[in-house]
């Protein structure tokens, strides 16, 4: 009787040259990382110089809602992915559509539910997030558009990573440039001959249109030939299942709810100890950190599921020399934002708006300090994305939560009103530096007991 030959599973990523699949993986997630953030980014130069400072405080207030809507799409998206890719790297194909159709359903259900609540709490929730009587009808004016598309831009950031893991990073990286172009001709058209109310609307419409056209395009995939996302019923009760998509999603998901969290407090903190110029200079420098931090989570978003197919085959070698390759990029990357805002603090702030007198005495202070936070959140986002791929699910949330909520949020309680201004770079710096130290002692210890070094 002939023998039977052991199963081998199919996946690409189990074979064939590491460096070739991380560059299939890298540039795409680098680029939409990159077009995710122009959102953020042209808006605020748009609103900089044509609504002024003020505007660029009220861009500040913002901030947090983009934080809130990332944390869940990515919670829901990047759960469903590394499921996905797991179930797929053991050869069940079902159970990988099984947590694609979970994923898919939640953040449209729970895109509604949150942006209602929003749109209903109206200038209370700005005011939560910062905003003052001089700056709250601006940011009110902006949030109403971007609020309206919270479920299409939370199931597109969800989309987005499973079509990545579906073997189509190109197609994903498509569509988010597509979006992003289209904000950027509504910025130029709709804030500076158009003007549409203080120009802020007009910022918010083209915004909430690039968004809707990024979504169309990424749920439009799942009707290409080429698509392998089929929906299919839950393997496990609805309830163990979503608690199991949410406990995998935490860890990458926690960065932005750092957004969330952590600005409410230092908008809080910047208008106390410094006002509006401060806040402008906050608001700048944290479109500079929501873009740098979207591309330290494309380099994880890109070991991710390298490291989790070869994980749910055993590759244990493989894993090994994936996460050098994204240790080494992260570092590149982490370093090279550091060092621009450091060498150049006021001329950082001029790429956004035209800054007053009162502004560039307070820049130097501010913009460095802040700065020197970049280097650690990229080496620290790194480890936690590392960790989670590797369903290592308690420490990598135990960092991320750390990061996005413990630490960060203590600090900024306890050392502005002790060191002013002073206080407020030092805590968002502390935080990434500690984080980063407890986020190494997790990877030493996983690699001593079951990853060979």
């Amino acid at each position: 009787m002939k023998k039977q030959r052991p199963h081998r599973p199919s996946d690409p990523l189990l074979y064939g040259p590491l460096r070739g699949h991380w560059r299939t993986y890298l540039v795409p997630a680098l680029g939409g990382a990159a077009v995710t953030s122009v959102y953020s980014i042209v808006d605020t130069i748009a609103i900089g110089y044509g609504v002024g400072p003020a505007g660029a405080a009220a861009a500040a207030v913002l901030v947090p809602s983009f934080g809130l809507m990332a944390f869940l799409g990515t919670l829901l998206g990047m759960g469903g992915a590394i499921l996905l890719a797991t179930a797929r790297g053991r050869g069940d194909r079902r159970e990988g559509d099984a947590w694609f159709t979970l994923s898919f359903l939640l953040c449209v259900i729970v895109g509604v539910i949150v942006a209602a609540s929003v749109l209903l709490a109206g200038d209370a929730f700005w005011r939560l997030c910062g905003a003052d009587d001089t700056i709250v009808r601006l940011a009110d004016e902006y949030g109403f558009w971007v609020v309206l598309t919270w479920p299409g831009a939370m199931l597109s950031l969800a989309m987005a990573c499973l079509v990545r893991n579906d073997g189509a990073p190109g197609y994903a990286l498509m569509a988010i440039i597509a979006g992003g172009v289209l904000n950027i001709l509504g910025d130029w058209l709709l804030v500076f001959p158009f003007k549409i109310g203080t120009g802020m609307a007009g910022a918010g419409i083209a915004t909430a249109a690039g968004c809707a056209l990024q979504t169309v395009l990424l749920v439009g995939y799942l009707f290409r030939r080429r698509s392998t996302l089929r929906f299919a019923p839950p393997s496990l009760w609805p309830r163990r299942a979503i608690r199991r998509l949410c406990a995998v999603g935490l860890a990458p998901a926690l960065p932005n709810a750092a957004v969330a969290v952590v600005v409410t407090l230092a908008n809080h903190q910047a208008m106390r100890h410094g006002g509006v110029a401060a806040l402008s200079i906050l608001g700048v420098m944290l479109s500079l950190s929501a873009l740098y931090q979207q591309l330290f989570n494309g380099v994880a978003q890109a070991l991710q599921p390298i490291v989790s197919v070869n994980y749910g085959a055993g590759g244990r070698a493989r894993i090994r020399r994936s996460f050098w390759l994204g240790a080494r990029m992260a570092f590149a990357l982490g370093l090279a934002c550091s060092l621009l805002s450091l060498l150049f603090p006021v001329g950082t702030l001029r790429l956004f708006m035209a800054p007053t007198p009162e502004v560039i005495a307070l820049a130097p202070r501010l913009v460095r300090g802040i700065a020197s936070s970049f280097l650690p959140m990229a080496l620290c986002i790194l480890a936690a994305g590392y960790l989670q791929a590797l369903l290592r699910t308690v420490p990598a949330a135990t960092i991320a939560l750390l990061r996005s909520i413990g630490l960060s949020a203590a600090l900024l309680l306890a050392l502005p009103p002790l060191l002013g201004l002073d206080g407020l770079w030092l805590a968002l710096t502390a935080t990434e530096w500690i984080t980063l130290l407890l986020a190494l002692v997790a990877l030493f210890r996983l690699w001593g007991r079951e990853i060979p070094r």
